[in-house]
């Protein structure tokens, strides 16, 4: 056997020599026997385990402030706001902008992998509680910062609920807004249902906004 362990040994990375060099000595030494039992355990049992690399969908651009909305604002008033387009699926759909809340930071994320919304979003209650905003807060965002929403044809997207509802574990009542300026330069607004089964490019550098993690 030395023979073809001389060969095998010319093949080794020279950084792993050192470690063979003290396998040797060990199974040389009186405790030898022992040791070579247990070696050979572990090489019978061990075999590769593939570690699959947690995929980062989003990356931060930059952070900004949602002032604190006080429930005023309609249908009516959104209209206003995205005098673009104002999907008709925020009614029918039961998205509401009259919701109030307190000032709160948030993240503007872009979308660096291709996904769906479970993917960047999150697959839990959990997370999507951490991504979820008011659809007053949405409004107010946009309305106040539209310096901040793509300009060129594509959305920034935004975790809501249904009558801003905490959120269903079937996510049945989750949805995505998406807001951005049209061709004529008019901002307009859409929605999505979460469970849509697209896969959005980020190649056409989608944003994200959330509250700030």
């Amino acid at each position: 056997m030395l023979g073809p362990l001389t060969r095998a040994l010319v093949g080794v990375p020279a950084r792993t020599l050192g470690l063979l060099l003290d396998i040797a000595n060990r199974l040389s030494s009186v405790y030898g026997e022992n040791f070579f039992a247990d070696l050979a355990k572990f090489v019978r049992e061990w075999k590769y385990t593939v570690v699959e690399e947690t995929k980062v969908y989003l990356r931060r651009l930059f952070t900004a402030t949602i002032g604190a909305t006080d429930g005023t604002d309609t249908y009516e008033t959104a209209t206003k706001v995205f005098d673009g387009w104002l999907d008709s699926d925020f009614k029918n759909w039961g998205i509401i902008f009259s919701g109030v809340a307190s000032e709160i930071d948030i993240d503007v994320n872009e979308l660096i992998e291709d996904g769906k919304f479970p993917d960047f979003f999150g697959n839990s209650v959990s997370h999507l509680k951490k991504r979820h905003l008011l659809g007053s807060q949405f409004l107010k965002f946009c309305r106040e910062h539209p310096d901040k929403l793509r300009k060129d044809g594509y959305g920034t997207f935004f975790l809501l609920t249904r009558g801003d509802e905490p959120i269903n574990d079937d996510f049945s009542n989750v949805f995505v807004a998406s807001a951005g300026f049209g061709g004529i330069g008019r901002l307009e607004a859409y929605v999505f249902e979460f469970s849509r089964d697209r896969v959005w490019n980020a190649g056409l550098g989608r944003h994200l906004v959330a509250p700030q993690q």
